[in-house]
């Protein structure tokens, strides 16, 4: 292979295999054997090999079924956090078979660096898809990603000159991606720890972060006694799921949180102390609050809740359309 065609098969491999290892896997088994492509490494041939094909298609058809369903997908992308970067690695370096060691070596580490990335880039959506739990999303997601895979792999291999650039390009919004991911993984484990505290006791004022009280004491000397941490969900100049707490000061709310460099806090409208809309849930509680005329969503973990529905008023309007 020439070494654009391999390093195009390196990173092509090593992308998808993040996304779906054993799609991939059978992708370039079935490639070989019917000889779709030509010139691939001797240690790729073995993917053509009878075993491997029916290993690969069985376990792609439980992935297929298992990526489909809401809570299911999330289990089986947690089992696979050790299994993807390896395959990655591993293909990454047959991928690199014809190549110096040292390349294959650098090929190897690579390989399971970009699939971990692409993997965790795919759980990090996949988590964020769970605030909406219904099949049919889950569903298009997942079968865009088999075609994305396919297609990647059809590209590096038959057009490298195209896919280079194409595959420099989906590693580079991979690491962009990254705080995302970070803070999906943060929130789902906020939620999952407050519901079940929730069962034991309720989170109180003690719990709010040194850096949150002193944003607070900047905004009311007086020091607000209504504090509740909260995600923001769709806050106007806030990232999504931005972790921070809700202070209750005068007759505003504000959103307080950690920026880059410093503390931020984000006022909603004046005019009544309630929020617009509350939905309960079984994890989280939803906040709708108002700022400029516009909806603010915020999460709610359950270990807040009773304290901030004992603090708000009687916010207890179920509507769920806003969403």
């Amino acid at each position: 292979m020439a070494p654009l065609s391999a390093l195009a098969g390196i990173l092509g491999l090593s992308v998808v295999s993040g996304i779906n290892l054993y799609l991939a896997v059978l992708t370039v088994g079935l490639a070989e054997r019917f000889h779709w492509i030509s010139g691939l490494p001797p240690e790729l041939h073995i993917l053509a090999h009878p075993a491997v094909l029916i290993a690969s298609a069985l376990l792609f058809l439980i992935e297929f079924f298992a990526d489909k369903v809401p809570f299911v997908t999330a289990v089986w992308d947690g089992i696979h956090t050790f299994v993807r970067p390896v395959g990655g690695a591993l293909l990454a370096l047959g991928a690199a078979g014809n190549l110096h060691p040292t390349v294959q070596v650098i090929a190897m580490l690579a390989g399971g660096t970009i699939a971990l990335g692409t993997h965790g880039t795919k759980m990090g959506f996949r988590l964020l898809a769970h605030t909406s739990p219904e099949p049919t999303t889950h569903s298009l997601i997942s079968v865009a990603e088999d075609v994305g895979v396919v297609g990647l792999l059809a590209l590096a291999y038959s057009h490298p000159y195209v896919a280079i650039p194409v595959l420099v390009a989906i590693i580079l919004l991979t690491a962009l991606m990254l705080p995302l991911l970070f803070r999906v993984l943060h929130f789902l484990l906020a939620g999952f720890a407050g519901r079940v505290m929730s069962w034991v006791r309720d989170a109180g004022r003690h719990e709010v972060s040194e850096w949150a009280e002193l944003a607070i004491l900047e905004l009311d000397s007086k020091g607000s006694p209504h504090v509740v941490r909260a995600f923001a969900r769709k806050v106007k100049g806030t990232p999504r799921l931005k972790d921070g707490f809700l202070a209750r000061i005068g007759a505003r709310w504000h959103f307080i949180h950690r920026g880059l460099f410093k503390t931020k806090s984000i006022a909603m409208d004046e005019g009544g102390i309630d929020p617009l809309r509350v939905v309960k849930g079984l994890i989280w509680d939803s906040l709708v609050f108002l700022r400029d005329g516009k909806a603010q969503v915020f999460f709610l973990p359950k270990d807040w809740a009773r304290s901030f529905h004992g603090d708000a008023g009687n916010p207890q309007r179920n509507i769920k359309e806003v969403f």
